[in-house]
Parts: structure tokens; C-alpha cells; sequence
């Protein structure tokens, strides 16, 4: 065999394995916004599970990056481990669409890329015209890959070497072993099936070497999804390993059947003619009877699961970690970005709960709470730099203008309430001084204290409230702006009235200073709650737009 040749089948690789993410990419961007009403369907039941798994999956093309999805939204809360499994089972049908489109026999691949690069190129300003351009591209390279493999495989129809190799799949475990090898290096099924696809054509394989390469490359498709049980809940490890039971008891039930009955030549008998058709119709009926076998036992499925890898999910909160957003998200960029909005609302409500403390201690003196205040300011601190990274992960993916202009907002977002609670931990301290100073207030003061206090919260609320919805109308931030306002007056009648308290000897100057610094923290904190409020003002209005 030639290098021509060696450069030829890898060169064929290289386009085929191009246009398989080039073609995914393009279907994901196009469908990432519709993802979510995906998974509102997995919560009815099993059949309509399975049914989301063939449409996500026919939609990236990859049995294992859906897996992997599902293994982050388990983790993220977003599904439970026995609605996973139906997805799991449908990913196995919906990614045998590559395998059939590769068994046509005219030969598309130019047609489809000159539409693609057109497509892109001429009218790719309209950004879903650029996605279906990208679509047609890389189905197009796709094909070309596809021929280029099949013309260099050829001369290793006289290459010893090879023809010994191929011998070996005919045992029914080294094909096993081997298809999933392939697929586990390749990271697709689609891509080791379509190999196996141009081998058969070219006389290279037997059909009965092709089911055992096939029913391997389905465990070989596990590997994404074991990869991305590390650091994950127990709930999303159980979920990988589904995905490896399912395909390990498919292989092992077809592989008995094949024992006793000709499989192979059966197919042959019903698809004949055309290898690449045949081994298409193995693959989609391997997947689809495995299925229909396997779905009514979801539940024996979760308990295997459940005693391969024991252990109970954490019910205490975890507060260090983020509860909403995994990295696996980012697979799905709309959502991803979603979630990490729920973090920061997360955030927000921590916030709340914390400046709520902070005034109690400063109103009471009573630090019995003081652990728990620290333990927000430490968690405010951890979630700005965990959402942040999030954040910028997101930012470079492809997201729809509105959805950019959200990640871009929620940035400022986690900075003010950070600042808030920075505000917050300044009002713990003042609540310490003035215990420290032995500091007394005036029951006016104080009275206006806890006017001021009301006015404050009442902005935050409103402004957290807005965050939730990501939708602030008209009168509602006219609301907000007005309370804000009355702080900054209040704060500034304060002042003054404080002021002529000193000078009539009313008031001693160190709980003056105190009193001043704690209305000048509660004026930033409205500050702050303003402009988060505005932030989700912004993205409404461009929502509406």
C-alpha cells in the first residue's frame, strides 16, 4: 500500500470527521433555543423521553454528546435519573440518521457544499440562513470524505496485512472489542459506522464482521459519557452508567440471538444489493428493537445502576458549588446560559437573606448570627468568581443576540450584588462598633434608621423580583426609581438632621460616625439594587424589541 494511498484515507477521514462537526455545529445553533421545550417533554413519560433522545440526537448527530448532555442536566438538577433514561435509549435510534443518509448512492457531497459555502458567504447576514448554510457544508464535506475513504481503500483489497485484520472481526468478541475501540478513539458511532459502511462496500468486511463492528461501536459510544462522571453527583454517574448498560445487554442480547439465528444473512436477504444500505438497516434495527425491548424495564435499569454505584445524593444544600450550571451545559449554549441566570438569582436571594442578617444585628446587637453572615459574604464571594467564569465561558459561543446581551447584563448583575453584600458585612462591622464604643443612638435616630432600612429592602426586593422574570414593566421600575429617590432624600435629610443633633449636643460623635457610615451604606445598597434592576430592564426590552 502506498503513502498516496495512507494520505488518501486519512485525508478522507479528516473531511469526513469535519463535516460531522461542521454539519452538528450547524443543527445545534439552529435548534439550541428549542432545547429547553425538549426537555419539558422528558418529564411526561418514557415513550415521549425516547422520542426527545431520537430528535436531540438526529440534531447533533452523536448518541454520546447527547449522553453527555443528559449526564449535565442531571447534574444540574434539570432532569431526574429515571427521566434520563428514555432520552439514553432514544439517543441510540437518532443517531443512525448518518448511517442511512451515507447509504444513498448518488454521490451529493459537491452539490451539497457549493449550496453550504453560498449559503454562508452570499446570504449568511441572516443568521439562520448561516446555520442551514452550515448544515448543507458540512453534509457536503461529509459525503466527499466519505468517497475519498472509499477510493483509497481499494488497494487494501491485496494488502495482506489488512486482510488478516479483517479476519479477526469475524470472531464475535474481537469485533466487539475493536468496533468499540474505533468509536471510543473517534468519539462517534456515526463516524466508526460509516467507516464500517465503506469497508463492506469496498468486500472488505463480511456482513456478519459488520453487526459485531456495529453492536461494539454502540459501547464504544459510552466513553463521552463515563469521561463526564468525574465530579459529578451520584444521580449523574448512575445516568452514564444506564447509557453503558443499555448498549452492553443490546450487544450481549443480539450477540446470543446471532448464535442461534443468521442475522447477517437475513439483512442481506431484506436489504440486498447494497452493503452500505444493509448495514445501515442492522444499525437501525439493532437500535430500535433494543429499545423497544429495553424501555418497559427503565426502572430494573435505574436499580442496576443504583447498586453499581451505591451511595446516597447529598440532601443538605451544598453551598459551595454551583446548583444550577455544569460546564456539560455548554454543549447547549442557550441553556447553559439559562442556567447560569438561575445561579445568579441564586446569588440574589443569597444576598437578600444576608443584608436581612447584617440590618437584624445592627438593629439588635444580638450576633448569634454572625457564622451565618460570614458564611454568605464567603459564598457571595465564591459565586461571583464561579458564575463569572461560567460567564465567560458562555460568551464566545453562539447565542442569539438577545441571549448575548443577557450573559453581558448578568456580568454588571453579579458585580452589584457582590457590592451589596460587601455593604453588608460593613454593616456587621458597624454593629460591632457601636457594641465595641458602647455607642447610643437616639430612639429618632433609630426610628429613622428602620424607615430607611424599609425603603432599601423594598428596592431590593422589587429589583431581585424583576431579576427572576427578566422583565421589569413600566410601572413597576417607575416604582423602583421613586423608592430609590426617596432613599437618596431621606439619606441627605438625615445628614443635615444629624448634624443639628451634634450641634445641639444630642447625639455624641462616635455614634454619629456610625450612624453616618450606615446610611451611606444603605444608600449604595439601593444604588446597587437600581442597577440590577436596570440590567433586567435592558434585556426585557430587548427580549421585546
Amino acid at each position: 500500500m502506498s503513502v498516496q494511498t495512507v494520505i488518501t484515507l486519512l485525508g478522507g477521514l479528516a473531511f469526513f470527521l469535519f463535516g460531522m462537526r461542521v454539519m452538528g455545529e450547524g443543527l445545534e445553533q439552529a435548534a439550541g433555543p428549542k432545547l429547553k421545550h425538549f426537555l419539558t417533554l422528558m418529564t411526561r413519560n418514557r415513550v415521549i423521553a425516547m422520542l426527545t433522545g431520537i430528535c436531540v440526537t438526529a440534531i447533533i448527530q452523536s448518541s454520546g454528546a447527547t449522553t453527555v448532555m443528559v449526564v449535565g442536566f442531571v447534574n444540574a438538577q434539570l432532569l431526574t435519573l429515571a427521566q434520563s433514561v428514555g432520552v439514553i435509549m432514544g439517543a441510540n435510534i437518532g443517531t443512525t440518521v448518518t448511517s442511512l443518509l451515507l447509504s444513498i448512492k448518488f454521490d451529493p457531497g459537491p452539490v451539497f457544499a457549493l449550496i453550504g459555502i453560498l449559503m454562508i458567504m452570499v446570504f449568511g447576514k441572516k443568521e439562520t440562513v448561516k446555520q442551514a448554510g452550515m448544515v448543507c457544508m458540512g453534509l457536503g464535506v461529509l459525503f466527499i470524505g466519505m468517497d475519498l475513504m472509499s477510493e483509497s481503500t481499494e488497494p487494501l483489497r491485496e494488502w495482506p496485512v489488512f486482510l488478516n485484520l479483517m479476519q479477526t472481526v469475524r470472531n464475535p468478541f474481537l469485533g466487539l472489542l475493536v468496533g468499540a475501540a474505533v468509536t471510543a478513539l473517534l468519539q462517534s458511532s456515526s463516524v466508526s459506522v460509516g467507516i464500517v459502511q465503506v469497508l463492506a462496500a469496498g468486500g472488505l468486511v463480511s456482513m456478519e464482521g459488520a453487526l459485531y463492528l456495529v453492536l461494539g461501536a454502540k459501547i464504544g459510544s459510552c466513553t463521552p459519557s463515563l469521561l463526564s462522571m468525574a465530579n459529578s453527583r451520584v444521580s449523574a454517574k448512575r445516568t452514564a452508567m444506564v447509557h453503558l448498560l443499555f448498549n452492553v445487554i443490546c450487544a450481549a442480547l443480539f450477540l446470543t440471538l446471532d448464535a442461534f439465528f443468521p442475522l447477517a444473512r437475513w439483512a442481506q436477504e431484506l436489504v440486498p444489493g447494497s452493503p452500505k444500505l444493509c448495514i445501515s438497516f442492522m444499525h437501525i434495527a439493532t437500535s430500535v428493537a433494543s429499545t423497544f425491548v429495553l424501555l418497559p424495564f427503565s426502572n430494573l435499569l435505574v436499580k442496576l445502576a443504583c447498586a453499581i454505584i451505591p451511595g446516597q445524593e447529598e440532601e443538605e444544600r451544598q453551598a459551595m458549588k454551583l446548583q444550577f450550571y455544569d460546564e456539560r451545559l455548554l454543549k447547549t449554549p442557550a441553556l447553559a446560559a439559562e442556567q447560569l441566570h438561575r445561579e445568579v438569582c441564586r446569588m440574589g436571594r443569597e444576598t437578600h437573606d444576608h443584608l436581612i442578617l447584617a440590618l437584624n444585628a445592627l438593629r439588635t446587637l444580638d450576633f448569634s448570627h454572625e457564622a451565618e453572615i460570614n458564611d454568605h459574604e464567603e459564598l457571595a464571594d465564591y459565586l461571583e468568581e464561579a458564575i463569572t467564569e461560567g460567564l465567560v465561558a458562555v460568551m464566545p459561543l453562539e447565542l442569539s443576540e438577545h441571549e448575548s446581551k443577557r450573559i453581558a447584563e448578568l456580568f454588571h448583575v453579579v458585580t452589584d450584588l457582590e457590592r451589596i453584600s460587601d455593604h453588608a458585612m460593613n454593616l456587621l462591622g458597624l454593629a460591632k462598633e457601636r457594641q465595641l464604643r458602647n455607642a447610643k443612638i437616639s430612639e429618632k435616630a433609630d426610628a429613622e434608621l428602620e424607615e430607611l432600612f424599609g425603603h432599601a429592602i423594598k428596592v431590593l426586593d422589587s429589583a431581585l423580583e424583576g431579576l427572576e422574570e427578566w422583565d421589569i414593566p413600566d410601572s413597576i421600575m417607575e416604582l423602583i426609581q421613586q423608592e430609590e429617590q426617596n432613599v437618596d432624600d431621606m439619606t441627605e435629610a438625615l445628614r443635615r438632621k444629624h448634624i443639628d443633633r451634634l450641634k445641639e449636643h444630642k447625639c455624641t460623635p462616635k455614634a454619629g460616625v456610625i450612624f453616618l457610615e450606615t446610611i451611606n451604606n444603605l444608600e449604595r445598597v439601593a444604588d446597587h439594587a437600581v442597577n440590577i434592576a436596570a440590567c433586567a430592564r435592558e434585556d426585557a426590552m430587548h427580549a421585546h424589541a
